[in-house]
């Protein structure tokens, strides 16, 4: 899930969340005349100005925590994150990954009565705490927090119906967290994001239980555009991990409005195929196949 999905009829009209470039615009608006107003700068430029020239690095987190938690405490989960509360369960936990900062998929959960695990991974450590990052923060399904090992998450140690939500550039759920937090949002964080999960550099991230899933599944990318920079961060990730190359046989999908034909083009050298539709009506058709074939 990206941040399309998120937006997809989630909100009235002036509490919507912003995508990265709407973010982008809000950061500049706030550093006033110390950013040069170009629109067309990217977020994680935005972002590192933000924090390394004009304010800082909680200054940027608070207002994360405020956009997209605080003001969306109120408003309903967007159809996308319904959606997938609503799909009937199956063998095999459902899987899902996100790089958006909202609480939307736990919400729909449990308002649906669903169990599921967020995850969300230690991105920073500090001169006393190296430990950190190689640890999971979990938030289990009756709310319980959880710190972990990385290397000792397992999926089966879980009840088959429970999902796990792996918010893989960190969560805002929480307000002026004690020590580093694990958003990824400026240019810094995106560089050691990949970095990080690159090969033999840290085989400890991504969580080894979650780089074993991402060769198994079949993704289905919902409310993500190549022009993102989390996208393509993401992209890469899943290149490293040979789990999407266009030398593999296994096939996935994404689902976009009015495509880029220059965009569908890349998506088909990593074995991705492009269907162009609204991702509200794709939930709905998709809601109402399950309940076909369970019927």
């Amino acid at each position: 899930m990206g941040a399309g999905a998120s937006r997809v009829r989630c909100a009235r009209p002036g509490h919507q969340l912003p995508d990265s470039r709407g973010l982008a615009r809000e950061l500049v608006g706030m550093m006033g005349g110390a950013y040069p107003h170009r629109t067309t700068d990217e977020l994680a430029k935005v972002a590192q100005v933000f924090e390394y020239t004009v304010f800082d690095r909680e200054a940027l987190y608070n207002h994360l925590h405020q956009r997209f938690e605080v003001e969306q405490s109120n408003q309903d989960p967007s159809d996308v994150a319904t959606m997938l509360a609503e799909l009937p369960n199956r063998q095999r936990n459902l899987f899902i990954i996100t790089t958006n900062y909202d609480s939307f998929i736990e919400r729909a959960f449990h308002a649906a009565g669903r169990p599921i695990c967020t995850v969300t991974q230690g991105l920073r450590g500090t001169d006393s705490n190296d430990q950190q990052m190689l640890s999971l923060d979990l938030i289990l399904p009756d709310g319980r927090p959880k710190n972990m090992l990385s290397r000792d998450f397992a999926l089966n140690a879980f009840p088959p119906d429970c999902a796990f939500l792996f918010k893989m550039h960190g969560s805002v759920h929480v307000p002026d967290p004690d020590g580093p937090d694990n958003v990824i949002i400026t240019e810094d964080d995106y560089v050691d994001f990949i970095v990080s999960s690159g090969g033999s550099v840290s085989p400890y991230f991504p969580p080894p239980a979650l780089t074993r899933e991402y060769k198994m599944r079949r993704f289905l990318f919902l409310g993500y555009s190549l022009y993102d920079w989390n996208f393509r961060a993401f992209l890469r990730v899943l290149a490293l991990r040979n789990a999407l190359s266009g030398k593999e046989k296994r096939r996935h999908w994404a689902v976009q409005l009015n495509p880029d034909p220059i965009e569908v083009d890349l998506w088909r050298h990593r074995n991705v195929n492009v269907h162009d539709g609204d991702l509200a009506q794709f939930c709905l058709r998709l809601k109402q196949a399950a309940n076909l074939e369970i019927s």
